[in-house]
């Protein structure tokens, strides 16, 4: 397995998340707003942008099933077989939802997918609707949560009822995506979308050090949930995105 610069290993990690969140009937449109970021990871590493990825992708598969099963030795079928659709994950429809399936699979393991082992299980992870699908991807995004921090204190001097703390962290999530896509689109699912942006709460307040009270951050979720189910195509075309579910 070639070993590659942490930074650029970070990035391309980063960049099979945006794959697996992405609506699999808009890989093809991901894969082009990508161009740039794929040429300068390749260009990084010295190398064509195909020879590149295929070099890549078995250290990128072998880190996200360590992460997810909590160990420094992954299980090399496991590995191998997520290589095995990360080839084709970003080249139809169809590869997509192989590799979201399998994705989906992995982070069902109970080495992170259980409440107890969650990365911040103190901080609010328990409250998490879903297995552990964003953790890895919100350490090596490396998100700027002044940014966020900024934002919710500008929504904090707002009057009580006109205070919308979960869009604030939508909007903050999707300028996320941005950034690491390299301009400013995105192309992720609503129920990604949600997830994610209470991921990314989780390591905020953990990096913070200060934990939110149980009372907010259940009362946070139910927002979440019911924004995630009331989201609309419309919307989410409004803030840059590509569709909802």
């Amino acid at each position: 397995m070639n070993t590659f610069p942490p930074d650029v290993m970070m990035k391309t990690i980063s960049y099979y998340y945006l794959v697996n969140y992405c609506p699999p009937s808009h890989v093809g449109d991901l894969v082009v707003a990508a161009q740039g970021l794929r040429a300068s990871l390749a260009e990084a590493a010295g190398m064509e942008v195909p020879a590149y990825f295929e070099a890549a992708l078995p250290e990128v598969c072998w880190r996200i099933v360590a992460f997810h099963q909590a160990s420094r030795e992954p299980d090399p079928e496991v590995v191998q077989a997520l290589v095995e659709v990360g080839s084709k994950a970003d080249s139809s429809e169809a590869g997509a939802q192989k590799f979201q399936a399998a994705m989906a699979d992995i982070a069902a393991n109970p080495g992170r997918a259980k409440p107890d082992n969650r990365l911040h299980r103190h901080k609010g992870c328990r409250f998490c609707a879903a297995p552990c699908r964003y953790g890895y991807f919100s350490l090596v995004s490396e998100p700027v949560f002044k940014r966020l921090l900024g934002m919710l204190e500008s929504e904090n001097e707002k009057p009580a009822q006109s205070r919308d703390p979960v869009n604030v962290l939508w909007t903050y999530t999707m300028t996320h995506l941005w950034s690491v896509l390299g301009i400013r689109e995105g192309f992720i699912r609503a129920d990604h979308l949600g997830n994610l942006s209470y991921c990314l709460l989780m390591l905020a307040t953990a990096k913070s050090r200060f934990a939110l009270p149980e009372k907010q951050l259940k009362a946070f979720q139910t927002m979440n949930r019911d924004m995630i189910r009331g989201w609309r195509p419309v919307q989410i075309d409004l803030m840059g995105a590509a569709e909802g579910s």
